[in-house]
């Protein structure tokens, strides 16, 4: 039989193997460990995946949305909803060279101690294979919902919206508060640069009570 699949004629075969290959594709995202964590020496198993942040940054960004009745809460949480889906193919591409962090521990905590900004080579890098990993995972889709997707990420990545921007700044937020439960639970992790980044770059009214209480903390 020919199913019809947002404007494209698909055996059911073919529609089957799409939505198989797609699940399983984004199902990495629950195993894959955030390589900031890892590279601070918190084991893999320990450390936070993927789908831990975007579950977080999912729930933070659409309750904060609710107290701000200029903001549109529900585009908010389908943002934050799909803006790390590319990981499940790229993985998570860290800021910096991972060659360049040092083996001596008293060197890599003074390297992890400020906030990593990713060079203009480092983040061309990172933007050409999130979206090669976007494209196939767009390809996996349904007509309909693939445009849909394509809309939100092209929004996320231009940070145009205000809707954009708080979900960029909770993505921040939610790494600066596991950092702090981490350096709770590993004292010795160079975790302090999300401090740092905290400070600089969460500016947003309705995430900066969340960002100071942590940091009195």
């Amino acid at each position: 039989m020919i199913a019809r699949n947002g404007g494209w004629a698909m055996t059911n075969s073919e529609n089957s193997h799409n939505e198989m290959l797609l699940w399983t594709t984004l199902y990495k995202l629950k195993s894959l460990p955030r390589t900031g964590w890892v590279d601070r020496g918190i084991a893999a198993e320990a450390a936070e995946s993927v789908a831990d942040h975007s579950y977080f940054a999912i729930l933070i960004a659409w309750v904060v949305a609710q107290g701000d009745l200029s903001l549109d809460a529900n585009r908010v949480l389908q943002l934050a909803l799909i803006h790390d889906v590319a990981e499940a193919i790229a993985g998570d591409l860290p800021p910096y060279d991972p060659a360049d962090v040092p083996a001596d521990p008293d060197e890599r905590r003074q390297f992890f101690n400020v906030q990593r900004d990713r060079s203009p080579e480092n983040r061309a890098r990172k933007e050409a294979i999130e979206a090669d990993a976007a494209a196939k995972i767009m390809a996996m889709l349904p007509g309909s919902v693939r445009h849909t997707w394509q809309d939100l990420l092209h929004e996320y990545e231009v940070q145009q919206t205000p809707e954009a921007q708080l979900v960029k700044q909770v993505d921040r937020l939610e790494a600066f508060i596991q950092s702090r439960l981490y350096a709770s639970q590993f004292p010795h992790a160079p975790v302090e640069g999300f401090a740092d980044m905290a400070r600089k770059t969460i500016t947003h009214p309705l995430l900066i009570p969340i960002r100071d209480a942590f940091l009195e903390n």
